[in-house]
């Protein structure tokens, strides 16, 4: 019993370590979108999206445990809080064209996760899509005017849903 729990201490700061880029990163991205530079915020959210991203998809090609379960779990909302920095970095810089695309890309990858063979990979993945739903959902809402971005959110949107959710 205590090996398993040092080795699972060990996994954790394993985790932790690989985390720990996406995590300077976010908060280097936080402290300069705070002071108004937007650039420097813009590519530290890149970078910090880039590494969860990796991460991410190093772990669904790992032979599935529960150390990797959990790795994925924590690597899920890396990404999202990564990817919805990055859009409103650049709701910040007046380009909703490149919001989109992150706030799209993000919500098109939890798609594919929710149809992972593991439950918690599954489960992990439709919280965090009802949240990049919404996000979507208030996205469109702010930037109604413009309708090629409203039909990329509609694609998005609907490309998990059997029902026709469509905005107009």
């Amino acid at each position: 019993m205590i090996s398993n729990q040092k080795q699972s201490h060990s996994d954790l700061l394993c985790l932790d370590q690989a985390l720990s880029p996406w995590q300077s990163n976010i908060m280097q991205g936080n402290y300069a979108f705070e002071q108004g530079a937007l650039l420097e915020a813009r590519d530290k959210y890149l970078l910090a999206k880039t590494f969860a991203d990796h991460l991410l998809q190093q772990f669904l090609y790992a032979q599935i445990n529960n150390n990797v379960i959990h790795a994925i779990e924590h690597c899920i909302p890396a990404l999202v809080v990564a990817s919805h920095n990055l859009a409103d970095t650049y709701i910040a810089m007046q380009q909703p064209e490149n919001a989109c695309k992150w706030l799209c890309e993000v919500h098109l990858t939890l798609c594919s996760l929710i149809k992972h063979t593991h439950y918690d990979i599954q489960k992990v993945s439709k919280h965090h899509y009802t949240k990049t739903s919404s996000e979507l959902v208030s996205f469109a809402r702010r930037y109604h005017f413009l309708p090629e971005l409203i039909e990329q959110v509609n694609f998005c949107l609907c490309s998990q849903s059997t029902t026709n959710n469509q905005l107009h």
